[in-house]
């Protein structure tokens, strides 16, 4: 199942944090050294294949569930379509 956007937002910023206490950076205002972004960058691009993943599994799910949804109603005779079967029927014999 995928994370939330609040768990990729935690995840992080605790990672930024911990970055920032082993760097010695405690200032809100200090900048990162160069070593954390590709670690920042591999969390974004986890982060985006896991949605491309999650959103392209809801789209197939969706799917199945209207081609099910079409076929239950396909199987079902509705009113109009039993009616036509009767009135043949009736015709004939009056």
């Amino acid at each position: 199942m995928a994370r939330t956007n609040e768990e990729w937002a935690a995840l992080l910023g605790s990672t930024l944090c911990k970055m920032a206490r082993v760097y010695g950076t405690d200032a809100p205002n200090a900048y990162l050294p160069e070593d954390c972004y590709p670690v920042i960058e591999k969390t974004f691009d986890v982060a985006l294949n896991e949605a491309r993943a999650e959103g392209y599994a809801a789209a197939m799910r969706e799917m199945q569930q209207n081609r099910a949804l079409r076929a239950n109603n396909a199987r079902r005779p509705t009113v109009i379509s039993q009616m036509m079967r009767v009135i043949p029927l009736a015709r004939r014999t009056a």
